[in-house]
């Protein structure tokens, strides 16, 4: 994939990610995430808003985790 491609399929998952919880919105995650991290790979530039979104899910999942820790 080009880096156009990879970001368009950044941009889809973005939408998709929206209307989502749960395992699914988890699981778009970690594709955002490969995507990004393709993008970053090719030499390409990872726009603020996806990086932003991307460490924002990593903010939700890490405060999830604690969620179910006993007191």
């Amino acid at each position: 994939m080009n880096i156009d491609q990879l970001l368009e399929k950044a941009a889809e998952l973005e939408s998709t990610i929206q209307g989502t919880s749960g395992d699914t919105r988890y699981q778009l995650h970690q594709q955002l995430h490969r995507t990004l991290e393709n993008i970053r790979l090719v030499g390409g530039k990872i726009p603020a808003h996806l990086r932003k979104l991307d460490l924002d899910l990593v903010d939700e999942e890490v405060e999830d985790s604690f969620d179910n820790m006993p007191v």
